[in-house]
Order: structure tokens, then sequence, then C-alpha cells
């Protein structure tokens, strides 16, 4: 009898475990739904708030001057010619016996102002090694150092998460943004028609965007952004995209949609008009290059679509939790690929250094549209922007392999020599007004694409080899007209350095064309000089 008691009892309570189960998840998920409602409500509260704000009189504004790149007279390349100043080179023992190598004289070319450079190079045997003497010249640079602070990168999010409706049938409509095609729902529930830019006008048609279908257009949108990894410009160049495909390039339709879609992601933005078109103005957390801007509650507004205009009145309404736009580029944006045919570029001096590599051409495109920008309007700070940002898979999985394998055994100094000789060799020099028509600088993808490059394009791919493959600390070094590295070698070195904080960063130039590391460039005024630290 107790045998019979003891299992019916037991069964007695799975039952009211597994009801109590049942229960607390069926309360779970209605209050799981109510919150989400509540965020929702709490969203669509705060829009509605905006568009009331938006009907107001817009104050008119007049635009600042854009912030102009000083304007410098560049430095041409040299070549080193100087090869008895050189450290002593020796081969290893052989036998038991040292065979001194002797360094051939570099020849330059006569006039190198506005034609490639083409060095001929002597190349050396991969066995000889650098007799280190623990000198060289310490350079006191007078203008100082600039530290820039890592940025937490934090992409902006919607006030409230945004709740899709799987209810609503919703055709997916297509679109390609620097070669890759992206899918939104999105039909002619989101069409509308704008009949003027006045404030009534551009709020009744907001009033329409409040409705479902343009929940699940967000959603998607924001879906992209997190599956493609993009930053805040992709995202931006994507939904820009997205509305004048559908709406029709650069309408009035379209830059509201632009907005609405930008504002409920959670980025800062302000409407303006100037009687006859509708603007959408862009606050940043970096100061744009060569574009004027409206101030607005002490930050700088930007015009990135469309004509600029020196006046025009703009609604200030403000929306919860709007965060400005970062230009930094944080992680590997997942472009689709369309690799180009390879190049392969070859060091002078170590011949076997000679590597193949595909770009991604979208990701190229994508460059092309990135706006130049400063910090603290420090103009030497936009180089960091371009050298800090993470290097494409295309590098990363296929070169840099093939680089790792022939420098490894080589100690930093050697390794250092390798790299050096690679960027100063295995490229064209040109002046960027030349080839551009003004300055520009590269991310390293765009130097190892672009047929030219000049001191800064090849500074900073340098930087992006030696932190990324050897592990070591650099610099960059800017002189009036001319940028140069360092890097913190770890180990006794020759040669010219830079003391930061205690640590010796020795010189390298890879626009001194044959020189060594620890080399500086002839005429470079020191007492200008800054040093710009970057992140490894």
């Amino acid at each position: 009898m107790v045998r019979r008691i003891i299992p019916l009892f037991l069964l007695t309570f799975v039952w009211n475990v597994e009801a109590g189960a049942q229960n607390y998840k069926q309360e779970f998920d209605e209050f799981r739904k109510e919150a989400l409602k509540e965020y929702e409500d709490f969203r669509k509260e705060c829009l509605q708030e905006y568009i009331d704000f938006l009907r107001a009189p817009w104050p008119k504004k007049e635009s600042e001057k854009p912030i102009v790149a000083p304007k410098e007279k560049p430095v041409p390349p040299v070549v080193y010619t100087k090869p008895d100043t050189l450290p002593e080179l020796r081969l290893k023992k052989i036998n038991g016996k040292e065979i001194a190598v002797k360094i051939p004289k570099l020849t330059p070319k006569d006039k190198i102002d506005k034609k490639p450079v083409d060095v001929p190079v002597t190349p050396l045997d991969d066995s000889v090694t650098i007799d280190i003497k623990d000198g060289g010249r310490a350079l006191s640079l007078g203008g100082g150092v600039i530290r820039l602070k890592k940025e937490i990168y934090k992409q902006p999010v919607p006030v409230s998460p945004i709740k899709q409706d799987l209810t609503i049938d919703t055709p997916e409509f297509s679109f390609d943004v620097f070669g890759t095609e992206c899918e939104v729902r999105i039909g002619d529930d989101c069409r509308f028609t704008l009949k003027s830019v006045k404030s009534n006008d551009v709020a009744d048609a907001l009033q329409k965007m409040m409705a479902t279908p343009f929940d699940n257009l967000l959603h998607d949108c924001l879906q992209i952004r997190e599956e493609r990894q993009l930053s805040d410009w992709a995202y931006f160049e994507m939904l820009s995209s997205l509305v004048d495909n559908f709406y029709g390039k650069d309408t009035n339709e379209a830059t509201l949609a632009l907005a609405f879609l930008y504002m409920q992601s959670g980025y800062k933005m302000r409407l303006g008009e100037d009687g006859t078109r509708l603007y959408m103005l862009m606050s940043s957390r970096h100061s744009i290059v060569g574009k004027s801007y409206f101030p607005i509650d002490g930050e700088n507004y930007y015009v990135l679509r469309g004509p600029e205009t020196k006046r025009m009145s703009i609604c200030q309404a403000k929306f919860p939790k709007e965060s400005s736009l970062s230009l930094v580029i944080p992680t590997q944006q997942k472009w689709d690929v369309d690799l180009q045919k390879e190049r392969v570029i070859t060091s002078r001096r170590y011949p076997d250094f000679s590597f193949g590599v595909r770009l991604n051409k979208n990701l190229i495109n994508f460059y092309d549209t990135y706006p130049t920008s400063t910090l603290n309007n420090d103009f030497m700070t936009r180089w960091a922007m371009y050298a800090n940002a993470p290097m494409a898979e295309e590098v990363t999985k296929e070169l840099y392999p093939q680089m790792k394998a022939k420098l490894k055994g080589l100690s930093n100094l050697e390794a250092m020599e390798r790299l050096l000789n690679w960027v100063q060799t295995g490229f064209v020099y040109k002046y960027d007004n030349e080839v551009w028509g003004d300055d520009r600088a590269f991310f390293g993808e765009e130097t190892l694409f672009y047929p030219y490059c000049d001191c800064e394009d090849r500074s900073i791919l340098l930087s992006h080899l030696v932190r990324e493959l050897l592990g070591l600390d650099t610099v960059l070094i800017y002189y009036p007209g001319h940028l140069a590295m360092a890097v913190d070698l770890a180990e006794a070195s020759d040669g010219d350095y830079v003391l930061l904080d205690g640590r010796r960063f020795t010189v390298c130039d890879p626009t001194y064309i044959g020189a060594r590391v620890g080399k500086t460039m002839p005429n470079m005024d020191n007492s200008q000089a800054k040093l710009i630290l970057l992140e490894k």
C-alpha cells in the first residue's frame, strides 16, 4: 500500500511543477509583450511629440565656412645616396669565416619632382644580417605629441526596440549599395507625396510614417546594419541608396524617408528647407573637412546630400537619446566581394619579398565616398582615422600569411628592413594634386589598389604592416609637407629616433627611397614636427 502512495504523490508533484512552469512561461510571455508594447508606445509618443514640434515655424540659419585643409608644398621623395653611412653588413659565418658585403651605391633619378620614382637597387642575399650599434641620433621634435584616445564605439540604437509585424504581407525590395545587394520590406503602402517643404506638409507626411509598414522597413534596415557590420557612414550610404532607389534619386520624398529612418535608428539629425528643397542635416562627432556647416546648440550640422546652401530654415526639434554620427570604422565591413586582378608588389632590395594581392572593388568604392575629418579641428588627426581602420579580409587572410611566412625567424629590425623597402620600392610615387586634383589620404587597401601613392599613404600602410604583422607600436611623424613613421623595435637598434614616454621609436621613412631603418630624410624641420600615436 505504501509503495502505491509514493508514486501517486510524486506524480501529483510533477503535475503541479509542470503546471506552474507553464503558468510562469505564460506570465513571462505576457509581461514581455506588455513591456515591448510599452517600449513601442514610448517611441510612438516621442515621434508624435516630434511631429507636433515640427509644425512650429522653423527659424532661419546661416551656414559657417568649411574647415579647409592647409595648403602645403609637398616634399618630393628623396633617393638615399650615402651607402657608406649604413650600418655594417656581414654574412653569417660560413665554415668559421665572416665575409663582408659592400652595399652598391644607389643611383637617383635626375628629376623626381613630377615623375614616378624608379630606383635600381642591387638585391642582397637573405642570409645577410645587420651588425647593430646601439647609437644613432635623438631627434627633438618641437611640435609635440598628438595622443588620440581610443574611441569606444557604441553605435546608436533606437530609443526603444523596433517591433516587426509578421502578419503584414509586404513585398521585398532589392537595391544595390557598393555592389552589395540588400533586401527590405517596402511596398506601395510606404509611398507618399510631399505637397511642399512647408512645416505642416512635412509633418503630415511624417505622420504617415508612424504606420506599421515603416516599422518593418526600419527593422530590416537595422538588421542589415548588424549583419553587414556597417559603420555609421556605411549605414548612412546604405539608407541613401535605399530611398533614392524607391522614392526617386534626390527627391524631397527620398530626403524625408531618409531622415525618418536615420532618426529612428538613433542618429541625430535636423530637417531644413530653403523654400523648394528639403534637407537633412547630420551632426558629426568629427569635423568634416571641406563642408560648410550650421551651428545648432553648440554642435555642427552638415548637409551631406544634395547641393550646399548658405541659408535655410531649420527645425531644431530633438529626439530622445539621439547620437551624432561617428566616422570611425571599427570593424571589417561585410560588403559583397568583387575581387580585382592580382597586383604583384616586389621589394627591390629583397626580391623574394614579393607578394600578390587582390582587392575588393566594392570596398574601394565605399572608401571613395568617405569624407576627410578631424578631431578638435586639428588637421593632423585625420591620418589616424585612416591608419586605425581595420584592414579588409582580402589583406589579412591572403596577403598577411604570405608575409608572415617570409618574416618568420627574423629579428624585429631585419623584418622591419624588409617591410620598409617593400613599401619604398614596390610602389610608384605621385603627388595627389596630379592624380586627384587635391590632397587625399588613403586607407591601407587603397594604397595596395591604386597605381600611385604619396608619403602619407605609404606611412599609413607601413604602420598597418608593422602593427599587425610584427605587433610593434608605431607613431606617425608629421613634418610640414611630409609624413613619415617611427617604430618601437623593442630591441637595440642604430639610427635616428624619437623618445616618447621613455620609449625609443626608430625613424622609418617610406618615401626616403632605399634608406634603411633609422634614416631621416634630409631637410626635415624637427622644430615643427609632431608625433601622432597610433593604436595597435
